[in-house]
């Protein structure tokens, strides 16, 4: 009796597993080479088969789950929830400052938020440390689409209101350049108060190209490159950054 219950509960775990020569799994996930974020669709390769990393997907009209399956043995799959909201979709993902610190004390370190919002083909992300369950710090806000995004410095605390918290946050894309003036003379004693990037996809790389606010440049100063592995820019790791910092030169187009 105990063997079979065994060999039950192997045959369960084969079935619901991320199998690449499957377009479905049992459990209704469909199979999927990546997941794409501005159109909140399963996207296909052309291969036969999806390549390692890939995606499962279940999708209704509520919600949206992805499994990120990595199928080497050192990872374990991923899972990343979406709600409907009806305007948008929704999605919170929390890290912990010091894992290792976590693990060690079983004690919840100040955590990481990032609120995530999908809408008309734009990624808006607003993120925060969050203190004793109400204390925000560090804020964040950026925008992303497919060829560009906006990191604003949140010097000064935005005024979101619980209730409307998507409808505030949209607000600030709203004339940006105009709320927040882009003055090279004020650099020397503060932060930018936003960073304009424009993204250029090259085969399996993504390069971020900084934009001065003066179009001095058709794209703006190379920032940062990113390879991505077989998700694209879906990619929770953010990639493999093998960026230019310090001892590039500084290339502007």
């Amino acid at each position: 009796m105990k063997v079979i219950k065994c060999l039950y509960l192997l045959l369960i775990m084969v079935l619901t597993s991320c199998n690449p020569h499957k377009s479905q799994l049992s459990d209704g996930y469909v199979l999927y080479q990546t997941f794409d974020e501005y159109s909140m669709k399963g996207v296909n390769s052309n291969d036969e088969k999806p390549q390692k990393p890939y995606v499962a997907i279940i999708k209704n009209d509520s919600a949206i789950t992805v499994r990120i399956c990595y199928s080497n043995g050192k990872e374990k799959d991923k899972y990343i929830y979406y709600q409907n909201k009806g305007g948008y979709w929704y999605s919170i993902i929390k890290d912990q400052v010091d894992p290792k610190l976590y693990f060690t004390t079983l004690c919840d370190t100040v955590p990481f938020y990032t609120e995530r919002y999908f809408y008309n083909d734009t990624i808006m992300e607003y993120s925060y440390y969050l203190r004793n369950g109400h204390k925000k710090s560090l804020e964040q806000l950026v925008f992303k689409t497919r060829n560009s995004m906006v990191e604003f410095n949140l010097s000064t605390t935005f005024r979101i209101r619980q209730n409307k918290k998507f409808e505030d946050l949209k607000h600030e894309i709203i004339d940006y350049k105009e709320k927040y003036p882009y003055d090279d003379r004020e650099l020397a004693h503060r932060d930018k108060n936003y960073i304009f990037y424009k993204k250029v996809l090259q085969g399996d790389s993504i390069f971020l190209y900084e934009n001065d606010g003066k179009m001095n440049y058709k794209l703006g100063c190379l920032k940062d490159i990113r390879i991505c592995n077989s998700l694209g820019e879906f990619d929770p790791n953010k990639s493999e950054n093998i960026a230019l910092v310090k001892n590039m030169r500084v290339i502007c187009k």
